[in-house]
């Protein structure tokens, strides 16, 4: 499995190298001892070899079987630009914002190079997802049973003990990595196994993760039945009512601080901070990823991926970003491929990052597990007549 034994001893230890750190980062949302631990995988596991095959494989990367890596390349740079229009030192905030342009790419790269040369074990990559959070569960519960149910939420051990809400979305991945085992194998024990999961989900208390269940579960099911024009639908549905909600609280017959716990008040001290603001182009991507609001007397990031676009970059970025998303998904069918998994996992982000997550192009975060990697699992797809032919297991040995 994995290069071939023409390509040179550097390229094969590159290779190892490369996808054992996707996997380990992969696994350390929920595993890793602390999220610093869980990103040193990335530092140390991706950026080196990634930076090794974009120079020396760049055609087999970038160009071929498709230029879909390219294009991911292309909107991260985009995403990049707003760099160029901030109030302070620019050339200082570009060389700080590079870096994080290097950790999205080194994982696009890493998850390409799984892609072509280790497609069976990238199709088990969903497996090892729920696996993972199944362990995370367990510690969920055993550190419930030292601390007892808190009212704020209760959080799990290492990389999940850090934020209840972190806790309540990265189980709610594993929720939907079971529904979708589940649907190509169906097992009692997976759902006895639901239980507990949604047990968990309920006492962190997230409330973002409750709303992206209830989008994304119903869709699942409807959408692996073959049913596209009903899940389409059902998703115009849940705009609608979206749509009616924010209206009434712009209209002030709801009170959309206490419904959304404070945010409108956090974003107005974004706003506040960034007098530059420009509602096309933004702000300018600056260094810092937090303000001081004045009203809650706490320094605080924007819970938002897509105010922190519309901060940063205004309607630049956030159609960039749109757009890339919608590149990814335009080619899934609806169905019983096992590739559903990621769409599942990506509309449960999106619905979670209008009130969570922090500007794309930043540094390596727990977001990460929602966003970036089912959106490159979808984008940088290989054709199972495109991969490497030595990318199978080779049985004449």
């Amino acid at each position: 499995m994995g290069l071939s034994s023409s390509q040179s001893r550097s390229e094969r230890v590159f290779s190892i190298w490369l996808i054992t750190g996707l996997f380990l980062y992969v696994t350390g949302f929920y595993l890793s001892p602390t999220s610093k631990g869980q990103y040193l995988t990335l530092y140390i596991g991706m950026i080196l070899p990634a930076l090794y095959f974009s120079f020396w494989r760049f055609r087999d990367y970038f160009l071929r079987p498709n230029n879909a890596l390219l294009w991911v390349f292309a909107a991260v740079l985009l995403l990049y630009l707003p760099s160029m229009w901030v109030s302070g030192d620019i050339l200082d905030t570009l060389r700080k914002n590079l870096k994080h342009v290097i950790f999205v790419l080194s994982f696009a790269i890493a998850i390409r190079h799984g892609y072509l040369h280790y497609p069976s074990l990238m199709a088990r990559l969903p497996c090892l997802l729920f696996i993972s959070s199944t362990v995370a569960l367990a510690c969920f519960f055993i550190a419930l049973a030292k601390a007892g149910i808190t009212p704020g939420g209760n959080i799990g051990i290492g990389n999940l003990g850090e934020n209840p809400n972190e806790t309540g979305l990265a189980l709610s991945v594993g929720l939907i990595c079971l529904l979708s085992l589940w649907q190509q194998h169906p097992n009692k024990a997976l759902l006895i196994l639901a239980i507990p999961l949604c047990i968990a989900i309920y006492l962190a208390y997230s409330r973002a993760a409750f709303l992206g269940l209830a989008v994304t579960l119903p869709f699942a099911i409807v959408f692996y039945q073959g049913k596209f024009k009903l899940a389409l639908i059902y998703l115009t549905m849940c705009a609608l009512g979206a749509t009616l909600i924010c209206t009434l609280m712009a209209l002030g017959y709801l009170d959309a601080d206490q419904l959304l716990s404070r945010r409108p008040t956090v974003w107005d001290a974004f706003l506040s901070a960034n007098p530059d603001f420009h509602w096309l182009w933004g702000a300018g991507l600056d260094g810092s990823v937090s303000v001081f609001s004045k009203t809650l007397g706490l320094k605080l990031e924007a819970h938002s991926l897509f105010f922190a676009l519309w901060l940063r970059g205004g309607l630049f970025s956030l159609a960039v970003f749109i757009g890339l998303v919608a590149a990814s998904v335009r080619q899934q069918q609806a169905g019983s491929s096992p590739s559903n998994v990621w769409l599942y996992i990506l509309l449960f982000g999106l619905v979670t990052q209008f009130f969570e997550g922090i500007y794309p192009v930043r540094a390596p975060n727990s977001f990460w597990l929602y966003t970036w990697l089912p959106l490159l699992m979808l984008a940088l797809r290989v054709p199972p007549a495109n991969n490497s032919p030595t990318s199978q297991p080779d049985t004449e040995r």
